[in-house]
């Protein structure tokens, strides 16, 4: 618990308190640094957003990642879900897709792992993941190792695919 408060501290200390009092003590410093702190103000704020609200390419590189197969560029992304970071690093992410017939040729394929189960955590991803795809006709996949949770799945006679992805972060499994 130490270790995170000193975590948190100096993340507050580097990224926000010297940035704000750089550009406090420097702003009339001369010409250039003005534009220099914009700048360093500006990718801070596009970067917190790419981090709270991530593009379409996120969800579709992780499914691609996950399934090792490389889907076609007109799949479309029908629910989407990031959760903000906790204290102790976990967050979750999934998505639910929609995919063209040419690529349900690929799924075809695959063999089923009988072990997995839909994701059961009680959290906004698992209850959206669960309203969607319900246990009959559905094939799943799942990989976990030492931090990570990743599950993808679809179903048979459908052209919906779905991944499911969480980090547990600095906390023990």
């Amino acid at each position: 618990m130490f270790e995170h408060l000193i975590i948190i501290f100096m993340g507050i200390v580097f990224l926000i308190i010297l940035p704000i009092m750089s550009t406090i003590k420097y702003w009339n410093y001369k010409p250039y640094m003005k534009y220099a702190l914009s700048l360093i103000w500006i990718s801070y704020i596009v970067i917190a957003y790419e981090v709270f609200f991530p593009r379409e390419s996120y969800y579709i590189k992780n499914l691609n990642k996950f399934s090792n197969i490389t889907f076609s560029k007109e799949i479309k992304i029908i629910d989407k879900y990031t959760s903000f970071l906790n204290i102790e690093g976990e967050y979750s992410s999934c998505a639910i897709f929609e995919i063209p017939a040419k690529d349900k040729v690929l799924l075809s394929k695959l063999k089923e792992d009988k072990t997995t189960t839909l994701p059961n955590m009680n959290n906004k991803c698992s209850n959206m993941i669960n309203k969607e795809f319900k246990n009959n006709n559905l094939v799943t996949f799942k990989s976990i190792d030492e931090k990570n949770y990743r599950q993808w799945g679809f179903l048979k006679n459908s052209n919906k695919v779905f991944f499911y992805y969480k980090s547990f972060g600095m906390t023990n499994k």
